[in-house]
């Protein structure tokens, strides 16, 4: 997204989320600096930062620490107030739901969690979130909520803040922002759970200053987000991302989703603990004891994903791919396997590379992405 703001009355509003998303990007920097990435006057800029300071949304905090020491007037420094705002982010997995109390720099406060029981349908679990949305809220004394997000698996519309279909457990529509809505009394956002972890990359994550991404999690599934032109794509009615099925190997696995082949049936949690013929928390084990079986299984899965991931490059040639979940972190072999196959199957990779590299977050991503979702719209964007 341009910074590039506009010095008419009527885009006040757009030129003070510019404010807002200039000191999110680049951290603690002056009303100087704000004013050339917006093209927006001093005098705007100055009346703008006076307001969101009365607010409390940003702070001075000092004088600019520059790498260079110049002559003449220091410049002070201005940063986002992390506490000025909170969210509660919620994110819903196949077997769990996580909530969590954030704020305005994406750091969690405060977790909740409790688990769907197999085969839940969609009006007892509204009826079981919103029971626990509201025991959650009613134990935060000490800050307001501004707003909550929502990142769920399977098709959701962001627009129209509705699942649509999530097939793994068998539910149809459910216009769940609207429910959540009128039992909180407070703004809801809802999208694709990778949509909102590749939104938390963009906002809070190693990737900030990167205009053009892919975000991959593997998890239960497999599914993924996108950045273009520094805006998260979300494509049609149903989204995008749905990278895990996208075919690996021809006239394979049946997958749930009517097709064969699919990558997840390959690289997810699920598929290696059927692979294994073992839970995921033993096959975590089992790796942490050196087990080669398991061993082997995740460098195949790396292998796997680094052989679609190597054809989607040469299609749509990104700056970096951040992966994201348990087998993306420090001591496991997937990202080492994934890197190899993309060097030796993609041609574009070997003109110029990408950069590829683990998801900094760790088990809290779908948290912060669920997050990121209400911070954006409610603060950063209103």
């Amino acid at each position: 997204m341009s910074l590039k703001g506009q010095n008419i009355i009527r885009a006040k509003q757009t030129n003070r989320s510019r404010v807002l998303q200039s000191l999110l990007r680049y951290g603690p920097t002056s009303r100087q600096h704000i004013a050339e990435m917006t093209q927006l006057t001093s005098a705007t800029i100055s009346h703008l930062t006076a307001e969101l300071i009365e607010e409390g949304l940003i702070r001075e905090v000092g004088y600019l620490q520059e790498e260079e020491k110049k002559v003449g007037r220091k410049f002070i420094a201005l940063a986002l107030n992390g506490d000025a705002s909170w969210v509660v982010g919620i994110h819903i997995h196949v077997s769990q739901v996580e909530l969590g109390l954030i704020n305005l720099h994406g750091l969690i406060k405060k977790t909740r969690q409790f688990p769907l029981s197999p085969g839940i349908n969609e009006a007892a679990f509204t009826e079981m979130l919103i029971k626990e949305l509201k025991a959650f809220i009613s134990d935060i004394n000490d800050v307001q909520i501004a707003a909550v997000g929502i990142g769920c698996l399977g098709l959701i519309s962001f627009d129209k803040g509705e699942i649509l279909n999530v097939e793994p457990l068998g539910w149809g529509p459910v216009p769940l922002a609207a429910q959540i809505t009128n039992a909180v009394q407070l703004p809801v956002y809802i999208d694709n759970n990778v949509r909102a972890m590749t939104l938390a990359e963009k906002m809070f994550g190693e990737s900030k200053q990167v205009s053009d991404f892919l975000c991959i999690y593997i998890g239960e599934g497999i599914g993924s987000g996108l950045i273009l032109n520094d805006r998260l794509y979300r494509g049609g009615p149903t989204g995008s991302g749905e990278f895990g099925h996208m075919t690996y190997m021809p006239d394979g696995i049946s997958c749930w989703c009517g097709n064969r082949g699919c990558l997840e049936q390959y690289a997810s949690n699920t598929a290696i603990s059927r692979q294994l013929q073992a839970s995921w928390p033993r096959v975590l084990h089992a790796f942490e004891q050196g087990d080669s079986e398991t061993v082997q299984a995740m460098r195949q899965a790396g292998r796997a994903i680094g052989t679609v991931l190597a054809s989607y490059i040469n299609i749509l040639h990104v700056e970096k791919v951040v992966v994201a979940g348990v087998m993306a972190g420090p001591g496991f072999p997937l990202i080492s396997e994934l890197k190899k196959e993309i060097e030796w199957r993609s041609f574009l990779f070997k003109r110029e590379k990408v950069q590829i590299e683990s998801s900094s977050f760790g088990e809290h991503i779908g948290l912060i992405g669920a997050a990121s979702l209400a911070l954006q719209h409610e603060i950063f964007i209103r």
